[in-house]
């Protein structure tokens, strides 16, 4: 039980071919939204990519990581839908993993 209540860090790392002004901002909110997001930051890139960082209990990762990745879908779509395209590339990864790679 005291693993579930355990917090854990994940990260939605994405990088689009175009970005607009506030789009970070717009998906930062819709993820701060999300039941059971306790916090939600941009963490350092050291490529031209955005990550947010969030962070949630354990027994809510999966479902947090699920619904980060679709605000962020639902974001582009709703920009697409204007006429406007871009295309993107998204990755969700955990903290330790980020450490990893840095």
């Amino acid at each position: 039980m005291a693993e579930s209540a355990a917090i854990c860090k994940l990260h939605l790392i994405y990088r689009l071919s175009h970005m607009p002004e506030r789009f970070d901002e717009a998906v930062q909110g819709k993820v701060r939204a999300l039941e059971g997001v306790t916090s939600v930051d941009v963490a350092p890139s050291h490529d031209a990519s955005t990550r947010l960082a969030f962070s949630t209990r354990s027994a809510n990762a999966v479902v947090a990581a699920v619904a980060a990745k679709q605000c962020l879908h639902n974001a582009v779509d709703e920009h697409n839908a204007q006429g406007r395209w871009w295309q993107g590339k998204v990755r969700l990864v955990d903290e330790p993993a980020v450490r990893k790679v840095a």
